[in-house]
Parts: structure tokens; sequence; C-alpha cells
């Protein structure tokens, strides 16, 4: 029990914080599953990465201070047919970005303008 206090102290020194908090289930799951020392390392590793991209997209989506947070699987094509579906998709995917291009919403109140926006923000 010492070691495992320990390792979770090396982990928090390290700032490594989402891994210090999961080891004692990873360690359960690695001996339940039979998994190899390189599996269970990945998994912590992994855990630690997931946990610090989440954290990453929070903040991120706070400092962009957008009136609300949609998604594009929220946005409903039928009730706007004039939105061209495959063309919004093919926006999310961003490649106008890596193109330097801009993206304007035109049209009148209440076509999801907004929340299409938002939903690619």
């Amino acid at each position: 029990m010492i070691d495992l206090e320990k390792a979770r102290s090396h982990l928090e020194e390290l700032g490594l914080l989402s891994a210090a908090a999961f080891l004692d289930a990873l360690l359960e799951r690695a001996q339940r599953e039979n998994s190899t020392y390189l599996d269970f390392l990945n998994d912590l590793l992994e855990t630690e990465l997931a946990e610090r991209q989440r954290r990453n997209v929070e903040v991120r989506s706070k400092l962009a201070r957008l009136p609300y947070k949609k998604t594009l699987k929220e946005f409903d094509f039928t009730f706007q047919p004039s939105i061209d579906e495959k063309l919004i998709k093919e926006l999310a995917t961003m490649a106008f970005v890596h193109r330097a291009e801009n993206v304007i919403f035109l049209g009148p109140p209440g076509v999801g303008k907004t929340h299409l926006a938002v939903a690619l923000a």
C-alpha cells in the first residue's frame, strides 16, 4: 500500500493529477484483465491526456464567450430545408480554417445562423 501512495505522490508531483486520481481503478482493471505493463502505462497516460483535452476544450469554450452551447447534431435541418446539410457537414471538417477562408452566414432572423456558428465554434 505504501508503494501505491508513493506512485500516486510521484504522479501528482509530475502534474499528472488525473493519472493519480484514476490510478486505483486502472490498476484494478489491469489486474482483472491481466494487462501487460505497457498496456497499463498506455491506459494511464491516455486517461491523463483525455482529461487534459477535456479541460482544454472547457477553458477555451469559456474564453470564447459563446452565447450558449450548441452542436450540429442538435440542429434541425428539416425545420430549415433551405440550408444545405452537406455544405454544413463540409464546414464541420474545418477545412476552411486551414485554407484561411472566411465563412459568413446570411439570412433573416430565426433561420439558425447563430446556432450553426456556435456549433462550428
